[in-house]
């Protein structure tokens, strides 16, 4: 489930995308709102998931914070969820997470619409100049809510449908037979072009650096982790343009709200073209004021034309002094959230190559040592003091882009395996791999 911290960039810097529709404040006792939130759901239901912001106004295309009139009730989530099931047939359900603005104080509801559904969501009644019964409505660029028009349109949202169904499915097999992901079969030369690309990738990342303090949080003190991808095969990007083209195609789903190779769009941190190279480092200095200052919202990160992939990024555990003591834990779930994002942002950015065989993987954990296995949330019972004696760990696979979709939870566990020994044996289970790539599926933005 994403936290308050992850949802906040689209309070902090609102911009509407497929993925995420801005509204002025909705007064749920009133039909024609619950409609318009209904409309927007049912959209991005049908688009693999999203976000819905509630109270913002857009002033001459600048999405602008709103006080909640004083006439207005809250927000809640049963009044969101009774809306959806009024007009949207199948009824689905969607949380609400109450987001605060760090500048104006106003909370913002997010409603988080969930992308999983395996048949077209429908209308299943009239609201005169909101909604008509029996219609299916699609997020189309501008952004907007309406019906698909063309035979691509209507393609891809039997595609997405197909795809929830095959997850269902294969889910109910994993619960019978617990099967094995055998690696995929790479050129000879793959793991270790990926490995050197990292090295230059990670030399880089220390170079910008250079001037910082030596406890800066963009430093990532208390110690990091790495992720490298490389589309083995893939046909390279034909320039830099391009390859911007199909990140952002690959952004179109987010599955947190600090996701893996994030795209700000405020300059500072925003994206640029450096070498043969798209990086983006948004730990880098600036006068503006900012509202993370933590390893982990410091990201850095660089990917090439020819598909390989780069990001390093501190630990959420050390981003909280003041209730956890950095270096000291690691969460026993975010190592599956965090790997598995990468890696299904890398399968997303694959579709949009041509000729990819597998994708080749390398992470890195570093600062291991000392650190206790534990549940921060308390979500998860972790018994006895599991500590890692080890200073870091690097796992290496490979991956066809049929077992990403099919067999996620088998590669992950297989993957993931040797980093949760490290902590005195413990013995990761499918059970907790899949049950947390589950809850991040779940969130399709």
């Amino acid at each position: 489930m994403p936290t308050i911290e992850e949802l906040q960039p689209f309070i902090v810097e609102p911009r509407e995308d497929l993925a995420a529709e801005y509204k002025n404040w909705l007064d749920f006792t009133t039909n024609e709102h619950k409609a318009i939130l209904a409309k927007a759901s049912i959209a991005m239901a049908n688009h693999g998931g999203g976000y819905i912001i509630v109270g913002f106004n857009d002033q001459g295309h600048q999405l602008t914070s709103v006080a909640k009139p004083a006439d207005v009730p809250e927000v809640s989530q049963d009044a969101v969820n009774a809306a959806i099931q009024r007009f949207a047939a199948p009824a689905f359900h969607a949380e609400v997470y109450a987001v605060p603005h760090p500048t104006t104080g106003v909370v913002h509801p997010v409603i988080v619409v969930p992308g999983n559904m395996p048949e077209p969501v429908m209308s299943k009644r009239d609201c005169q100049g909101v909604i008509a019964q029996n219609r299916c409505y699609v997020r189309k660029p501008g952004p907007r809510s309406e019906e698909p028009q063309t035979g691509d349109e209507w393609r891809e949202l039997l595609r997405r449908c197909v795809l929830a169904g095959r997850e269902d499915m294969l889910e109910a097999i994993r619960s019978i037979v617990s099967g094995r992901v055998e690696p995929a079969t790479l050129p000879p030369d793959a793991q270790a072009e990926l490995h050197a690309f990292l090295e230059q990738a990670r030399a880089r990342w220390a170079d910008l650096c250079t001037d910082l303090p030596e406890a800066a949080a963009a430093r990532f003190p208390q110690g990091y982790y790495e992720m490298g991808f490389s589309l083995v095969g893939a046909a390279p990007a034909p320039n830099l343009g391009e390859l911007q083209n199909r990140l952002q195609t690959a952004h179109r789903l987010k599955m947190t709200g600090w996701p893996a190779f994030l795209m700000m769009n405020t300059n500072e941190w925003a994206p640029y073209p450096h070498e043969d190279f798209i990086e983006a480092w948004v730990g880098r200095p600036s006068d503006r004021a900012r509202n993370y200052e933590d390893p982990a919202h410091t990201d850095f990160w660089r990917i090439s034309k020819d598909g390989k992939l780069y990001t390093i990024r501190g630990y959420t555990e050390d981003s909280h002094p003041d209730r956890l003591a950095p270096g000291s834990v690691i969460d026993i779930t975010l190592p599956v959230w965090r790997i598995a994002e990468g890696l299904l942002f890398a399968a997303r950015l694959a579709e949009t190559f041509q000729d990819v065989e597998a994708i080749a993987v390398e992470c890195r954990f570093t600062g291991l040592n000392g650190r206790v296995l534990t549940s921060v949330n308390r979500d998860r019972a972790v018994f006895d003091d599991r500590t890692s004696r080890t200073p870091e760990i690097v796992l290496t696979s490979q991956v066809t882009l049929d077992q990403v979709r099919d067999n996620l939870t088998e590669f992950m566990h297989q993957l993931l395996m040797p980093l949760y020994e490290k902590f005195d044996f413990f013995a990761l289970t499918t059970e907790l791999v899949d049950t947390e790539l589950g809850r991040l599926r779940g969130g399709r933005f």
